[in-house]
């Protein structure tokens, strides 16, 4: 398809290929980039996205929930509901108001009773009036109400005048008793119940009846209600009263299933996020939608500047590095909502450390640790915080990725970043006994749950994708693995040749940074080609005729050559080497030719045009990463060191200086991301190594010779041994000097010579304690071997 579209594109509008397929990589990366901000969005917003197509949009007070609706995460709000019921409650508790009781009305029904019993006491005196004209006339007073059956009425008149006084006298006495209290309008009837009990003991029962029947018809209420005071009391009960706080943990029910939903329960569900008002919806979407997009700006900003090669060569670890990232994401939204402590998020910064690199990881945990704050209600810089520094710590203190222990290590750091946040913000609203529980659980995350983790998902990594995790590369490093003893026994000079380059290999990567572990675990397998015409390469041929001579054809013997690339590819694939393993032995030839070869094919033909290069180059592609072009000069200078077999230490330098400036000014590295600080010092490193493999070593015979030469008449003795001197290193910047001419070959001196001089040897102490009379010397020579 992208052929035909460069194809349509040259067609129509005459756009070069390369240009087409350069914007169509772009377009692609793009795409990528909003179908990652998209799925960071679903993530953040899960619940408003997916609102519109659930049945619990339609659900209200009095409907009935198919499943149990549980709150996402932890969560707390005022319940409208809960607080007015409370306020209802503190409005019944408070009394009504009342005035003192008023005087004035007592004096009033004293006045009133007096003109009452002065009536009476006229009816009384009338000793014409017969008794039913007397009973008339005291029901004709309107303030009393008496019995119908007139007992009372004619006590009153049969009563002798002195009982008539007492009788009299009590009346006007209970009602300023009575009168003197608060009487309200409720209390009315009350109060004249207990009229009896204020009725003096002396009076008889008669008495004591028409004391209570005139008096309860007398007395009023003398207080009423203070309707001011009672709107103050009741607006200080309602200001009492504080908003009825809910709360909800992750995974509580808010709705069961089955059970119609009441209005407290809708309540719960609409706070909680459960039923999103429509506005609230469109806006949490929103926020999602802005943090997704800045977050995925930064990440591509960051890519493209700093780790272009994710984009170029390395797509399926950009590809694993987002799909990680969104796992995460989706993790602290469900295991994080329940226990933000217990969330082992620095998994992700340590995972991406082990597969990829330190700064990277450093990135991508920032940005997930802003998301995670945002997935969080509340507190959610303390949650942010938490991962970011968590993720931090972990990263910072992991060092060497192939170690289990090293996990622990940085789990520890990143337990103890992480209790540090969550006793900060303690500090600061008060430390609790929560607080405690939630500081433990970060360290016990840490110390067991990240490590644990770390290990559970490179291995599924390792498993699903093939990568060269630290587990993988430790794995194919031992000897004992089938493929490497296959090449021991098939071909045990390409074998010890990969095992050169893979020390020398690992060394310059380590100098320079790049990845050490995975350079040499690669070097190891770069050759396993050589193994289908293992006779035809020179490191396995000893002691045999070259087959190349019987062979006598040029082109036939550079596709044998050639073609070990092309089987080792078969052959990784095969014993299913991981992808970047492959891309070693892919690239570790680069575009170069076969250049012996060449020359006796050009030799034969005697025209260079008759002469296609592509049939003496190998396939390639160049190396596309640092780790490969280091494979590719290491491999080269170790050839040529072994056939070359330098005398002294410029003649290494210039070798391998040689090598590497011919790889780079044959623009092998161009696509290589390495520096000419890099080059540098990758050769300054393997001119160390080469240099300690072909050490001086002191020719004793020939010392011992030239003693007996120059000394006949010396006493014979055994000859000691001189001691052990370290050559001086040479580095690039100086192999320009020039130094002594060489010595001649039986000279007392080592076989590989160092042409500058060596300072001097200071005076060594014996294995006695004593030391060596002689004086220090200069040596020209490089180390030698201990005795």
């Amino acid at each position: 398809m992208v052929s035909r579209s460069k194809r349509f594109f040259e067609d129509r509008f005459g756009i070069r290929p390369q240009q087409t397929g350069t914007a169509l990589r772009v377009l692609i990366l793009l795409a990528l980039a909003v179908l990652f901000a998209l799925c960071c969005t679903v993530v953040l917003s899960f619940d408003d996205v997916l609102l519109p197509f659930s049945s619990r949009a339609s659900l209200g007070i009095g409907n009935v929930p198919a499943e149990d609706i549980v709150a996402r995460e932890e969560g707390t709000f005022i319940s409208a509901i809960l607080t007015e019921q409370e306020r209802a409650q503190a409005l019944a508790q408070v009394s009504t108001a009342y005035n003192p009781a008023d005087p004035n009305i007592a004096r009033q029904q004293r006045d009133l009773v007096e003109q009452i019993l002065n009536y009476i006491d006229h009816i009384r005196a009338d000793s014409y009036a017969t008794l039913e004209q007397q009973i008339s006339d005291i029901r004709a007073i309107s303030a009393l109400q008496f019995d119908a059956d007139d007992a009372t009425i004619i006590g009153i008149l049969e009563l002798p005048e002195e009982s008539w006084q007492l009788v009299r006298d009590e009346i006007v006495l209970v009602l300023e008793r009575v009168m003197s209290d608060e009487i309200r309008s409720d209390d009315l009837s009350r109060a004249r119940r207990l009229l009896p009990n204020q009725v003096s003991l002396r009076m008889t029962e008669q008495q004591s009846q028409i004391v209570t029947d005139i008096t309860s018809d007398i007395i009023r209420t003398n207080t009423f209600e203070n309707t001011e005071q009672t709107s103050l009391d009741q607006a200080e009960a309602i200001a009492s009263v504080e908003g009825q706080e809910r709360h909800f943990i992750a995974g509580q029910i808010v709705a069961p299933a089955g059970q119609r939903i009441d209005a407290l329960s809708l309540e719960a569900l609409q706070e909680l996020g459960l039923l999103t008002r429509g506005s609230e919806r469109n806006t949490r979407i929103l926020r999602a939608m802005l943090a997704s997009a800045l977050v995925t700006f930064m990440l591509s900003i960051y890519i493209s500047r700093y780790e272009a090669a994710l984009l170029h060569n390395q797509r399926l670890t950009l590809l694993i590095l987002g799909g990680l990232f969104l796992v995460a994401l989706a993790a602290a939204r469900l295991i994080g909502g329940a226990n933000h402590y217990l969330m082992p998020a620095a998994a992700l910064g340590i995972v991406i450390v082990a597969i990829s690199k330190p700064n990277l990881a450093v990135v991508f945990t920032l940005c997930f640790a802003l998301l995670s704050g945002i997935l969080s209600r509340s507190p959610s810089l303390e949650v942010a915080s938490m991962f970011a520094f968590a993720n931090l710590g972990a990263i910072l203190t992991l060092r060497n990725a192939e170690r289990l222990n090293s996990y622990f290590v940085a789990g520890f750091f990143a337990g103890i970043s992480k209790a540090a946040v969550v006793t900060i913000f303690a500090l600061q609203i008060g430390f609790q006994a929560q607080d405690a529980s939630n500081i433990l659980q970060a360290l016990f995350s840490g110390l067991l749950i990240v490590p644990t983790a770390s290990f559970a998902i490179m291995y599924g990594l390792t498993l699903v994708f093939n990568l060269p995790t630290p587990f993988k590369l430790m794995d194919l490093s031992q000897p004992s693995k089938p493929l490497l003893q296959r090449l021991l026994r098939e071909a045990p000079g390409t074998y010890q040749h990969s095992l050169q380059v893979a020390n020398l290999a690992e060394q310059a990567a380590e100098a320079i940074g790049a990845n050490a572990p995975l350079t040499h675990v690669a070097a190891l397998y770069h050759d396993i080609g050589k193994m289908s015409a293992p006779y035809f390469f020179t490191e396995n041929q000893q002691h045999i005729h070259n087959p190349h001579e019987a062979l006598d054809d040029p082109y036939r013997s550079a596709d044998i050559i050639i073609n070990h690339v092309v089987e080792g590819d078969q052959i990784a694939k095969k014993y299913r080497l991981p992808h970047r393993i492959r891309e070693f032995i892919r690239e570790h030839h680069g575009t170069t030719q076969v250049f012996v070869f060449y020359q006796r094919a050009l030799s034969e033909t005697g025209k260079q045009l008759d002469i296609d290069l592509n049939d003496f180059s190998y396939p390639g592609p160049i190396p596309q990463s640092r780790e490969t072009a280091i494979l590719m000069m290491a491999d080269s200078c170790e050839s040529a060191i072994r056939a070359v077999k330098p005398q002294t230490n410029t003649e290494i330098l210039e070798l391998v200086h040689r090598i590497i400036e011919g790889k780079r000014s044959n623009g092998q590295l161009n696509d290589s991301n390495l520096t000419l600080n890099d080059l540098a010092t990758i050769e300054d490193t393997f001119a160390e190594i080469f240099r300690g493999l072909f050490h001086p070593r002191i020719d004793y015979a020939k010392e011992a010779q030239r003693n007996t030469a120059t000394k006949p008449s010396a006493p014979a003795a055994e000859p000691s041994p001189p001691p052990r001197v370290a050559a001086a290193p040479v580095s690039s910047k100086t192999r320009d000097k020039a130094g002594p001419a060489d010595p001649p070959l039986d000279a007392p001196t080592a076989e590989l010579e160092e042409e500058e001089p060596l300072p001097e040897v200071p005076v060594l102490p014996k294995r006695n304690g004593s030391k060596s009379r002689q004086q220090p010397t200069a040596l020209a020579g490089g180390t030698g071997d201990s005795v």
